[in-house]
């Protein structure tokens, strides 16, 4: 018989919703079946140790240290991250409604939010609904922890939700074929930070970059700060001359380093994200779920990602071979010429197509037949990849959000393994 002991010595608390062990001093200690085991009363902590120590000393198997990268897999994504910078406290971790700030903050009022010029044309250009405040509009564009003013994490949590939402239910439905990695790199086209922050600059936010002092010597009024994104340190609006090719990664940028591309995310581009996450936050604060969707469908939905560009084949013969399989197509596949000219000159043209019997699932043009087979195959696998399914009238499904929501249409038997 060989019984095993887990000592944890400390608990860290871990972003999320529970408390994971900290699993830094671990020992494993095998006991044999000979050895004696007495009781031992656990009334107090100091207990435990005493235990090892007696253990020890009767065994011939020394402790063994497990390694340090040992941990317990938390499924962070798609999780709201506990801001521990605030100084939250609580009565106990479980119970969210005892949480709260040691940091003091409070709301900025509607009357001089209304006085800067910057949030009404903000407002007016995004054509915001009248219940969506400017005070709430100010809060999203502030980052500042330490300001005073309530900052725009939990609107920015909140608007990462339903980007999540609506994003995952447009593709899935619209193109249900999708492979997965395909799936998160359109997630990523959409919802991106980069992306975002590119969206936020197209809105015409503008960055609060002068320090209080230079506020101070131009006389300018203080509500003109509320309507600018506010994410940078009186420190860091002091030292504006910085050398060409020199950057200093804050912490926040340090934890988004990739240390194989050497690529971060830069905190402007954050900040600007944060900020459009955290504007659509507040929509769905004030003018309620039905409002964010059109707003997440007018602003985000509506561009053109080119998802024909995102499939990369590497057996696309095989691959396509694989599909037929698997929808139960009697007949071979074949890669057939259709038409060609100038085979004997210096710009040759090759059309071929696969076909799967009298069927034909794609074609493609290249300069050689080889470029003209591999084309056919791989437009024949994006056609199936990227097929939509519409109702019987012949118009779009409805979306699961929408009411009256019933599903239409054929969408497969799953993804192909190669």
């Amino acid at each position: 018989m060989i019984s095993y002991i887990n000592y944890f010595v400390s608990y860290t608390n871990t972003p999320g919703s529970c408390r994971t062990p900290n699993l830094r001093k671990v020992f494993q200690i095998q006991t044999l079946q000979k050895l004696e085991i007495r009781s031992f009363p656990f009334t107090t902590p100091n207990i435990a140790p005493v235990m090892l120590r007696l253990l020890l000393r009767n065994s011939r198997l020394a402790p063994r240290r497990l390694p340090a990268t040992t941990r317990i897999t938390v499924a962070s994504y798609n999780t709201a991250q506990l801001d521990t910078s605030l100084g939250p406290k609580y009565d106990s971790i479980t119970d969210y409604g005892s949480y709260r700030n040691s940091v003091f903050t409070h709301r900025l009022p509607e009357s001089t939010a209304l006085q800067s010029p910057q949030l009404a044309a903000l407002h007016s250009r995004l054509r915001l609904p009248q219940e969506y405040t400017f005070s709430t509009l100010s809060q999203a564009l502030n980052m500042d922890k330490f300001g005073g003013l309530a900052n725009n994490f939990g609107l920015s949590t909140l608007g990462k939700t339903f980007l999540s939402y609506y994003i995952s239910e447009h593709l899935l439905l619209k193109y249900p074929r999708l492979p997965m990695p395909v799936h998160n790199a359109a997630v990523d086209a959409y919802m991106g930070v980069e992306v975002l922050a590119e969206i936020g600059r197209s809105w015409g936010i503008e960055v609060d970059r002068s320090s209080k002092l230079d506020k101070a010597l131009a006389k300018e009024p203080e509500f003109l700060q509320y309507g600018r994104l506010r994410y940078l340190s009186e420190r860091s609006k002091e030292l504006k001359a910085e050398e060409t090719g020199v950057h200093e990664l804050s912490a926040e940028e340090l934890q988004t380093m990739n240390n194989s591309t050497h690529q971060f995310v830069h905190r402007e581009t954050e900040a600007f994200a944060s900020s459009v996450r955290a504007i659509i936050g507040g929509i769905y604060t004030h003018c309620g779920e039905e409002a964010t969707k059109t707003f997440i469908h007018s602003h985000i939905l509506s561009r053109k990602v080119p998802l024909q560009e995102m499939f990369q084949f590497s057996r696309p013969t095989m691959e396509l071979a694989r599909v037929c399989e698997k929808l139960g197509l009697e007949d071979p596949l074949e890669i057939r010429l259709i038409a060609e000219t100038g085979r004997l000159s210096s710009h040759a043209i090759f059309m071929a197509g696969a076909f799967v019997g009298k069927e034909k699932l794609g074609e493609g043009v290249g300069s050689s037949l080889g470029e003209a087979k591999t084309r056919a195959v791989v437009n024949a696998l994006i056609s199936y990849y990227m097929y939509s399914p519409i109702s019987a009238e012949g118009t779009e499904i409805k979306l699961p959000s929408e009411e009256k929501y019933q599903f239409e249409g054929i969408v497969g038997t799953g993804d192909v393994a190669i």
